[in-house]
């Protein structure tokens, strides 16, 4: 997964997408998907959603402003043009199949390289980092040392949000966070560092058709079965574990505990 720094451009379209996204979901949980574009000094918001109820959009934006008023004048947008281009009252089709790669490190959406270039040897002016056998910075136009990249390229004009921010729970969040719950038990017991996880809700004979592909000793088929039996997939049960959390800390902690990364069922993950 891409890390998005906060105090970036970037940061913000994404911290802007969640920050609708909550505010769609102040009292239900509607299925949302909300991208934000900075335009260069206005902001397009385009989205659809279940919810009926119109955001004023003027308001929020206020909100915004106010709550990460020294980022917001810190990039000269303490006062941003906003074109709402939200749909509202929309069935929202939702996928049934997701892949994700997961690392062993304390925070499995990332490499550890990235998060210990990220928290010992921070760039100064940089949007993202992805990790792909190699850091692969995304900067700020600005930036001119380069030194000790070795790789990197200059952010677009125009930056968008990007999943998962900007997507409420039921619209793939949920199942990026509980691959990651799964997986980070996972990681320990198949003696690898990278595994890849393809997330399904499709059932056969009530197992969902889920799919692990990781550089390890033990038998495909028996990963996955050892998957099914010990995890229940059960959504409800998951979402209330993770009620509490909240998504904007996605971009504002992304290093810190997460309510999911436990390891509560590792002592039944047994192979031979």
């Amino acid at each position: 997964m891409k890390y998005i720094n906060e105090n970036s451009n970037r940061g913000i379209v994404n911290l802007f997408a969640d920050f609708l996204i909550k505010e769609i979901n102040k009292t239900i949980n509607y299925d949302s998907v909300i991208e934000v574009t900075d335009c260069g000094k206005f902001f397009v918001v385009n989205g659809m959603t279940t919810s009926d109820k119109i955001l004023d959009i003027i308001k929020v934006r206020e909100s915004f402003v106010e709550t990460y008023k020294s980022l917001m004048t810190k990039f000269g947008y303490e006062t941003v043009n906003i074109i709402d281009l939200i749909m509202y009252n929309r069935d929202l089709t939702k996928k049934t199949e997701y892949t994700f790669d997961f690392y062993h490190s304390s925070r499995p959406l990332y490499h550890r390289n990235l998060i210990l270039d990220i928290v010992e040897n921070p760039q100064p002016k940089f949007n993202s980092v992805f990790y792909n056998r190699r850091l692969e910075y995304e900067l700020d136009y600005s930036e001119d040392d380069t030194t000790n990249l070795e790789y990197y390229t200059y952010a677009p004009l125009n930056i968008s949000s990007e999943f998962p921010h900007g997507y409420s729970l039921g619209m793939g969040r949920q199942e990026l966070y509980y691959s990651e719950y799964i997986s980070n038990q996972l990681l320990d017991v198949l003696l690898t560092d990278k595994l890849t996880f393809k997330y399904s809700s499709i059932k056969v004979d009530d197992d969902n058709q889920i799919d692990i592909n990781a550089n390890t000793v033990f038998p495909k088929k028996d990963i996955i079965s050892m998957t099914l039996d010990v995890f229940d997939f059960d959504m409800l049960v998951f979402n209330d574990m993770i009620k509490d959390y909240d998504i904007m800390e996605d971009i504002t902690k992304p290093f810190d505990n997460k309510p999911w990364l436990i390891r509560d069922k590792i002592k039944d993950l047994i192979l031979f």
